[in-house]
């Protein structure tokens, strides 16, 4: 099945059909596949994932980094104390401040959890 998730927010499991599921499964599937076998597998190649963090997280921090460095690309940490997080911005205005000017994609981990969502290519 081809899904289409472009444009799309991924913040809870229940967000998905059971056919989705079957598609993020079968793709990390795949690409754990091409990283234990040596294969080039570079879907990010050329792409800046901004992180955004308005609280610490070591595990979260080093998952995301390691994972989009597999894939080619290049994650820029972004925490509350380098930003106006700390002045009052919300993560939304955040998102929209480095969403379409810096990154591809932008992942971030705030008090209501961590959400993804952007418009990672391989084009």
């Amino acid at each position: 099945m081809q899904t289409n998730f472009r444009g799309r927010d991924f913040i809870g499991d229940l967000d998905f059909t059971k056919e989705e599921v079957e598609t993020v499964l079968d793709v990390a599937w795949d690409l754990k596949r091409k990283r234990a076998l040596g294969e080039p597998h570079p879907y990010l190649r050329d792409k800046v994932l901004a992180m955004l963090f308005f609280f610490s997280s070591t595990r979260t921090r080093g998952s995301f980094e390691a994972g989009i460095a597999q894939l080619g690309g290049h994650g820029a940490f972004i925490d509350s104390n380098t930003t106006q997080i700390a002045h009052g911005d919300t993560p939304v205005e955040i998102g929209e401040i480095f969403g379409p000017r810096s990154s591809d994609v932008t992942s971030m981990e705030s008090p209501s959890g961590i959400a993804i969502s952007g418009t990672a290519t391989n084009t």
